[in-house]
């Protein structure tokens, strides 16, 4: 009789699977943006934001996955953004009203806390003499830029008359620097860490040790509009973990030590506006990094 009965609850859980299968939501896909090239860090802290915040949200949005995108650069994610190509493809890009003029979705929260914005120069070894008696914004004019294709400093620097010569991949950047196609390439305090073991392969290409330049170049995150509820789900995560300190805590896994390197404390401050952002809306808990205090403030 047991055994009767032990068979008949065996059969009824095969009959139920099937069902019990389809009534479990699927997890939810996310695209984030892969590296450009083999050896490109520059996405590593977007992809861990990304799962901290939908980790942070999993009780009330469910699961998720992960996927990366092919490699690209940032005009060909721009591009891929704008079609839809990808499922709740999330990538993180300067501030610019141009894509939302054009029907994409942007996050609430400057993810990297305002630190890209400050801004160190790999240059050639010839240069540093002249540049170390560099004491205003309008000495480096006779210099010229090297910038990515698409990077939101190229307009920026333009507004302010500088030279700018734009390149199609990063990772040209560096060895362009060091044979004097450009003379200044520069880069975020959080960035120069990840990067040094490129820029060392180049040679004479180093980094400028006397000068940052500022100016206001918040990163959020963007999303199709088809998207909506995908980034949506993000932000909250993002929020969440703003308000608990665990965002805090991933910066500065990732960016505290290229900073610390950097020292910007010893370094002159050039400061340059961004019209662009003039008329941004900031989110109220935005929070912002100041390298010079070395402090985590409400933006003002």
């Amino acid at each position: 009789m047991r055994s009767g009965k032990t068979g008949w609850r065996w059969g009824l859980l095969l009959w139920l699977l099937p069902w019990l299968a389809a009534a479990t939501p699927a997890p939810t896909l996310f695209t984030f943006r892969a590296a450009e090239t083999k050896g490109d860090l520059r996405n590593r802290y977007d992809m861990a934001l990304l799962r901290l915040a939908l980790e942070k949200t999993r009780s009330g949005y469910g699961d998720y996955q992960l996927q990366p995108s092919p490699p690209m650069n940032t005009q060909r994610a721009e591009q891929e953004l704008e079609k839809g190509t990808y499922p709740n493809f999330i990538i993180k890009q300067s501030y610019n009203p141009r894509y939302e003029q054009r029907g994409a979705l942007r996050g609430r929260y400057d993810v990297d806390l305002g630190v890209v914005g400050y801004r160190v120069c790999f240059t050639r070894q010839g240069l540093l003499p002249a540049l170390a008696t560099v004491t205003s914004a309008a000495q480096l004019k006779p210099y010229l830029f090297g910038l990515g294709t698409g990077w939101m400093d190229v307009p920026i620097l333009k507004h302010h008359g500088f030279k700018v010569l734009e390149v199609g991949s990063y990772k040209s950047l560096f060895p362009m620097a060091a044979r004097g196609r450009f003379d200044l390439f520069c880069r975020g305090i959080n960035e120069v860490a990840d990067e040094q073991a490129e820029a060392a392969r180049q040679p004479g290409l180093v980094l400028e040790p006397t000068l940052m330049i500022y100016y206001d170049l918040p990163r959020f995150f963007y999303a199709n509009a088809r998207d909506k509820a995908a980034l949506a789900r993000v932000d909250a995560g993002i929020q969440l973990a703003a308000a608990d300190g665990s965002l805090q805590a991933l910066w500065q896994q990732y960016y505290l030590p290229s900073i610390q390197q950097v020292q910007p404390q010893r370094r002159h401050l050039l400061r340059l506006s961004n019209p662009l952002v003039e008329a941004l809306q900031w989110d109220p808990k935005q929070l912002v990094f100041d390298p010079l205090s070395g402090s985590f403030q409400p933006r003002r």
